[in-house]
């Protein structure tokens, strides 16, 4: 967006620019000058806050964003930019022909989705997306007080697009697999055959990586490490020297290159500046990589630039859910990755972090309560710091209807829509976690919020009186007691 906004106003069209917490937005809506022609969000925001944008406004909304698309078909953005924007953006506010950029999407008079063509993903260059980088980052903000500066403080390098992990689901080797009924198809939405065409081509056909994902269809952008370096050193020039203090390193993959980057930074003289990196990874290149991301820990402590690794998709530890996410190891060693960051996290105190902002899903539509009960038990053996993870409100959000995942809800009659969220909403298919979900959230709600040991005690308390065989009429005396003053281990 700082690329794109810096590009229209070299033009010479107007741009204002802000960052919008969610309970600011009818604020920054409000500050709108007369002049303004169009609203440009990101994809984040779901479809209920688009619709009150629209409705403050009267302004039509483009979107953009990895789903993007989900806007289009289920929600009430009058535009999407669908991949790489910067081109397509530009076009369209030039006044192109909506029908000759690909990657736009619009509504025709007849109501049908449709787009201008095929999408720009595959063989996109990081150059073509990030050069000239010459990012506006000069934003307004609305929302909460917050630290002055934070618009620089850790601004995004990017190193590629996409993910590595794009192995299709519905191919999956082996006997046994969640989705081996499951069948593609589109989505019941009225749309131009040439709509048709390149969501079958560039979604449906291309499925892969985790199940509930949406960063999954681009490959990495140039096998030339060194192409990837200098533009990793250049994006970085620029943020340090606008005062930034640290960096995001936008990949899934960052472990085999880091050490070098480090030393590419520190040849240009920028390390004296940054005090931290911040880095994501997937956990079985984590476990493939561990060699790898020492070496870079060490060399950070060299440098004194602190290595933040953040942002692992763990999302479950018990075998079943394992499967159903698609994450491309077993549990034991998801279990095992996830040893490996408390271990270098107690080791390396303060040259690396490694045991905050990881994610987690306990709950999907298949959940059961033995799932549970095994997620919280891995949990405390192995990353306790993942138990603020486990809550009634970590569901696994449907960002898209073209994954298997979605299908084999459909299939199973456990969707509901979601005109607030992103289209879709889910029930369990087992009515003990129903239960437990359902009654954990009252008596969180009673308690006027969260007890000292946080949401996982209340559903472990749940969870064993669920457990314990007693009839439906006597689990729910039972549960009226934890309702009551100090009723749980944590205190009201």
């Amino acid at each position: 967006m700082c690329l794109y906004a810096a590009d229209l106003q070299r033009c010479g069209h107007r741009v204002d620019k802000a960052m919008v917490h969610p309970t600011a937005l009818d604020e920054a809506a409000s500050s709108l000058e007369p002049s303004v022609e169009m609203i440009v969000v990101d994809a984040v925001f779901p479809f209920g806050m688009i619709r009150r944008l629209q409705e403050i406004t009267s302004l039509p909304v483009l979107v953009g964003g990895h789903n993007a698309l989900q806007h289009m078909l289920r929600g009430s953005a009058d535009f999407a930019i669908v991949g790489p924007g910067r081109a397509p953006l530009f076009a369209f506010v030039s006044g192109q022909n909506p029908s000759e950029i690909p990657g736009l999407w619009w509504r025709t008079e007849a109501g049908q989705l449709d787009c201008g063509g095929a999408l720009s993903i595959a063989g996109r260059s990081l150059a073509a997306e990030l050069d000239p980088f010459e990012p506006d980052d000069d934003w307004d903000y609305f929302g909460p007080p917050r630290a002055p500066g934070s618009n620089r403080r850790i601004p995004s390098i990017v190193a590629d697009f996409g993910c590595v992990w794009n192995r299709s689901i519905l191919e999956s080797e082996g006997t046994f697999s969640p989705f081996q009924e499951v069948r593609s198809r589109l989505p019941d939405v009225a749309m131009t055959s040439a709509a048709q065409s390149v969501i079958q081509e560039h979604f449906i056909d291309q499925e892969g990586g985790c199940s509930f994902c949406v960063l999954r269809y681009s490959r990495r952008t140039s096998d030339k490490n060194t192409d990837v370096l200098s533009s990793l050193v250049t994006q970085a020039r620029r943020h340090i020297e606008a005062g930034a203090h640290g960096l995001s390193l936008q990949t899934e993959h960052p472990l085999p290159f880091l050490v070098a980057l480090l030393d590419q930074l520190s040849e240009a003289g920028l390390t004296d500046s940054l005090d931290e990196i911040h880095i994501r990874t997937i956990p079985w290149l984590l476990l493939r990589h561990e060699e790898q991301l020492i070496a870079a820990i060490e060399r950070g402590r060299e440098f004194r630039v602190q290595i933040v690794l953040a942002q692992v998709g763990f999302e479950a530890f018990d075998p079943f859910s394992m499967e159903l996410f698609h994450k491309g190891l077993s549990a034991a060693e998801n279990r095992a990755a996830a040893r490996l960051l408390s271990r270098l996290d107690e080791k390396y105190q303060p040259h690396f972090v490694g045991t905050t902002g990881h994610g987690f899903i306990p709950f999907h539509p298949w959940t059961r309560p033995g799932d549970l009960r095994t997620n919280i038990e891995a949990c405390r053996e192995d990353a306790p710091w993942l138990l603020p993870a486990i809550s009634p409100e970590r569901r696994v959000e449907l960002y898209a209807e073209w994954s298997p995942l979605f299908w084999k809800a459909e299939d199973e009659g456990l969707l509901r829509t979601s005109p607030e969220g992103f289209g879709w909403d889910w029930e369990f298919k087992d009515s003990g976690t129903g239960e437990i979900v359902s009654t954990a959230r009252s008596v969180i709600a009673s308690h006027g919020g969260l007890p000292a040991g946080g949401a996982v005690e209340v559903l472990e308390e749940v969870l064993t009186i669920w457990e314990s065989g007693l009839s439906p009429a006597e689990r729910r005396g039972r549960y009226v007691t934890l309702h009551g003053p100090r009723a749980l281990r944590g205190g009201p």
